[in-house]
């Protein structure tokens, strides 16, 4: 009798543990739309050099950096038309490299 309540709160520590474990991973998971536009930005940079994806929030909006105008413009235009093509998410936010 004297195990059966250390077995109890081990149980009970170990399932706590497991769950926490559950919902942390779930926390770090992208939402459809950050999966979406990961997909996008993929898609829409692949060879170019000269663009840095910074952060993509969790609606789906894509902010990236730049230092030529033409691949920022390349960028734009090819996030616009994926999204008349499929699923809407808010409009990419571009900023222009510092120093270049």
């Amino acid at each position: 009798m004297i195990g059966t309540p250390r077995l109890t709160v081990a149980t009970i520590l170990s399932a706590t543990l497991a769950s926490g474990l559950v919902t942390g991973c779930e926390y770090f998971r992208d939402s459809p739309e950050q999966d979406l536009a990961n997909r996008r930005w993929k898609e829409c940079t692949s060879g170019l050099h000269e663009v840095k994806l910074d952060r993509v929030d969790m609606d789906g909006r894509i902010r990236f950096t730049y230092v030529g105008m033409n691949e920022r413009d390349n960028v734009l235009a090819c996030l616009r038309n994926a999204g008349e093509a499929g699923a809407r998410l808010p409009d990419a936010l571009a900023s222009a490299t510092a120093g270049k």
